[in-house]
């Protein structure tokens, strides 16, 4: 996997249900009233990125009037690869201001009932307990 770089809003993932429905991306400042505004994205480098089959990071850039869809783990195991999960992360850009604004979007995480098999192994339910239990177990969530 290549480097990620950058100030990371989010670590680099995968997202374990079956597909994300994502809209564009705001970003917020608080006015002297203590209101929030829209701004511009603070640096040109600031946003979503994934990370291609061939390893390279892009920038995907949503326009507001479309959504975008990625596709999880649970996608993945359920077509054998056919699909693969998207690894991603946000990222902000260096520069003045960066650290006070910040970045707003909606993502609808679908997935199936817990009861239907994924795999020969599994179902959504099992591998969710296991995804559970490997990143939150002892840390009190």
């Amino acid at each position: 996997m290549k480097e990620w770089g950058g100030r990371l809003i989010t670590a680099p993932h995968r997202i374990f249900c079956s597909l994300t429905g994502l809209c564009s991306a705001i970003y917020l400042a608080h006015d002297p009233d203590g209101n929030a505004v829209p701004v511009k994205a603070p640096s040109p480098a600031s946003g979503l990125y994934i990370q291609t089959r061939g390893g390279e990071l892009t920038k995907v850039a949503i326009p507001p009037d479309c959504l975008a869809f990625q596709t999880g783990e649970t996608l993945e195991i359920a077509t054998a690869g056919r699909l693969r999960a998207t690894p991603h992360c946000v990222r902000v850009g260096a520069g003045p201001g960066t650290e006070n604004v910040s970045r707003e979007t909606f993502a609808l995480f679908m997935q199936p009932n817990t009861s239907q098999v994924i795999s020969e192994k599994e179902t959504f339910g099992s591998f969710s307990k296991k995804v559970f239990s490997e990143h939150y177990e002892g840390t009190g969530m």
